[in-house]
């Protein structure tokens, strides 16, 4: 399994809490600020980026799976948004 976040030892800064404090599913773990933040629960990651945008060091990488990379879904069925079998649109669904 990849891990969704890579945490680059050398960029980190010490006393930095900051990834810590903003990842919104609790996926990275620092004990105290002199340790090094830890992926605590990778399979739980949400890929939101949040962490490697708030990182004052740019040592945090999201590393996404192919699968998000290489999606195929048509966009009205990822928002929840009825798709016809013939795959037209009907006439009160807005353009995407």
């Amino acid at each position: 399994m990849t891990m969704p976040i890579v945490i680059n030892e050398d960029a980190c800064t010490q006393g930095c809490t900051i990834c810590d404090y903003f990842c919104p599913g609790d996926i990275i773990y620092r004990i105290t600020p002199d340790q090094l933040p830890v992926v605590k629960y990778p399979d739980e990651c949400w890929y939101c980026g949040i962490c490697a945008d708030k990182c004052p060091t740019n040592a945090i990488t999201v590393i996404f799976p192919p699968q998000m990379l290489n999606c195929t879904t048509d966009v009205r069925t990822l928002l929840g948004i009825p798709v016809p079998d013939d795959g037209s649109m009907p006439d009160d669904t807005p353009e995407l």
